[in-house]
């Protein structure tokens, strides 16, 4: 498949790029079939020059551009002239408003008067138990019932400890 893309080209750190057709099986910077322009990106501003008659040829042929070629080509109009259809400009389109991206509001400053949270009406949050602290204490330790019998779950009275029953015999 042959592809119209960009071709690095430039010093380290310094990057230049040529727009190129070229056949997808090579590597970026390898062979090519056709040179049909340059992109400067860090000129001020950035300089793009594409022989639009020729990116139309390959364009109509069946080359293919990459993404940041196809935006190339819409600068320089050869996608233009061969798509018909007049490219949306970023000026022209309309901007969605995004209340997160043009409010900058401090979490203090975004509460008002009449929005004050409701922190009162809300109901507490439960807390999980947790399952590595040791069982609780005794019911009747508890309750402070220590002179009063214990009574299990039939209402029947439970036999007694040893250390309650020692302090029964004592008093």
């Amino acid at each position: 498949m042959v592809k119209i893309r960009l071709k690095r080209v430039g010093k380290k750190k310094q990057p230049s790029y040529r727009v190129v057709v070229a056949d997808s099986r090579f590597p970026r910077d390898g062979r090519i079939i056709e040179s049909i322009g340059h992109y400067q990106p860090r000129q001020e501003p950035s300089e793009i020059v594409i022989d639009n008659d020729r990116a139309l040829h390959w364009l109509k042929v069946g080359a293919q551009p990459t993404e940041q070629a196809r935006k190339l080509l819409e600068l320089s109009g050869a996608w233009t002239d061969f798509t018909g259809k007049p490219v949306a400009s970023k000026a022209a389109s309309p901007k969605k408003a995004t209340p997160a991206g043009s409010v900058k509001a401090t979490p203090a400053a975004s509460v008002t008067a009449n929005e004050a949270p409701e922190v009162a009406d809300a109901p507490p949050a439960e807390t999980p138990e947790a399952t590595d602290q040791a069982p609780a204490a005794p019911d009747a330790v508890a309750d402070g019932s220590e002179g009063q019998a214990r009574t299990d779950a039939s209402g029947e009275e439970a036999p007694a400890t040893e250390a309650e029953a020692t302090d029964e015999g004592k008093s």
